[in-house]
């Protein structure tokens, strides 16, 4: 049988009130528990490597995607290099026109019979072959 004194050791002291008898806690006591089931606390992660991992999760996409815009500019510029005078053009503004003047900044396209257009060549997006067609009707 238990006695009442052996009852009482197993309580908390009610805050502000008297302690029970029994042994006193350690100082800091709750200053220095760990986790639940024991161990030692967790650890923080580093400084520096916690600011810097984002950093090198995002620096991959921001090269590719810096490589594949700077890929389709070069397409683009080649494509538009090889037009010459009299081929069948794709704008950007989705006009079709005859290539009648190429010059270093501007290019001449008649877009109807006796009807010309003078547009930017970076506004030619390039030659309109049946490909181009088939491309543009499968993006459809």
């Amino acid at each position: 049988m238990r006695t009442a004194a052996s009852f009482f050791q197993n309580i908390p002291p009610a805050p502000g009130g008297p302690a029970a008898p029994g042994p006193a806690p350690a100082p800091n006591a709750t200053a220095q528990q760990g986790p639940p089931g024991g161990g030692p606390p967790p650890e923080q992660p580093g400084g520096a490597f916690g600011a810097l991992f984002p950093i090198l999760l995002v620096l991959p996409l921001l090269i590719l995607l810096f490589w594949s815009s700077r890929s389709q500019q070069k397409k683009q510029a080649a494509s538009v290099a090889a037009l010459k005078k009299g081929d069948r053009v794709l704008t950007q503004s989705g006009m079709i026109g005859k290539l009648v003047e190429v010059g270093d900044r501007y290019a001449k396209v008649e877009v109807a019979p006796g009807v010309k257009i003078e547009i930017l060549k970076s506004g030619l997006l390039g030659k309109d072959t049946p490909e181009t067609a088939a491309q543009a009707e499968q993006k459809k």
